[in-house]
């Protein structure tokens, strides 16, 4: 799904996440999300952050695990959020092009978009925008 020009959020499937875990970095994270628009906000302030230089992560996909997770510890972050064996998430801080390319690189496969509940995803917004203000 693409999020902006240089924003893809896929929902993907993971059956060796051990295997990954090296490799994740470069512009890419994959993260466990409730859905996808969950996943997309959480990157988008990612990137905000970062353009704001308030960021608290030194990456990219160490910000978004920390705004998903709603917490500024990346260990308890990685903990709640990180890849696992199953459903999850692949964020691609680049094109389109790139977000397939990566989909076949790692042996992932790519799941239809699941959508949030309306309720849900706003107590996850007040949840993610909290890190901004810790």
């Amino acid at each position: 799904m693409k999020v902006t020009p240089d924003l893809q959020v896929e929902r993907v499937l993971v059956e060796n996440a051990k295997s990954l875990i090296p490799k994740i970095g470069g512009g890419f994270q994959i993260v466990r999300g409730n859905c996808t628009e969950e996943v997309a906000f959480a990157a988008l302030l990612s990137l905000r952050s970062f353009d704001r230089e308030t960021n608290h992560a030194r990456t990219l996909g160490g910000e978004l695990l920390l705004r998903l997770a709603g917490t500024l510890q990346i260990k308890d972050a990685i903990k709640e959020r990180g890849i696992v064996n199953g459903e999850n998430y692949l964020v691609v801080f680049g094109s389109p092009e790139r977000a397939e390319e990566l989909i076949g690189e790692l042996g992932l496969k790519k799941l239809p978009p699941l959508e949030c509940e309306p309720e849900k995803l706003k107590t996850f917004f007040e949840k993610s925008a909290l890190v901004e203000v810790m």
